[in-house]
């Protein structure tokens, strides 16, 4: 299931929305201020992706506009490395110790189609 672009729903993040987003559920790495974080890929499209973290120590915070690096599996085996800039980021309630992570892909290294 894909969903596509919205025009004007009032929420920002999904305004920026501009590329087809595929359900994806990858694992991924997240090289962040040369730490190594985990999480999954929840969607991704040819211009951003969407991670939620795992658990955290309390106090990690991902600030937007700071560079990330993603690396993970697609379903057909091949290694994706991501170059990513952080557009905006929420803790999850309650306990604020996951977060999810809107990101622009900064040079999109693949044809999607053929990955994804």
């Amino acid at each position: 299931m894909s969903d596509t672009a919205w025009e004007g729903t009032g929420d920002i993040n999904m305004d920026r929305r501009y590329s087809e987003r595929i359900k994806a559920g990858y694992k991924t790495e997240i090289l962040y201020r040369d730490n190594i974080y985990t999480g999954i890929v929840e969607n991704i499209s040819a211009s951003g992706v969407n991670v939620l973290t795992d658990e955290l120590v309390s106090g990690i915070d991902f600030l937007t506009d700071e560079a990330v690096e993603l690396k993970f599996r697609s379903h057909t085996g091949v290694a994706v490395v991501l170059k990513c800039t952080i557009m905006w980021t929420t803790k999850i309630p309650p306990q604020n110790i996951r977060h999810r992570i809107g990101m622009e892909i900064n040079d999109v290294p693949w044809d999607m189609s053929n990955v994804l």
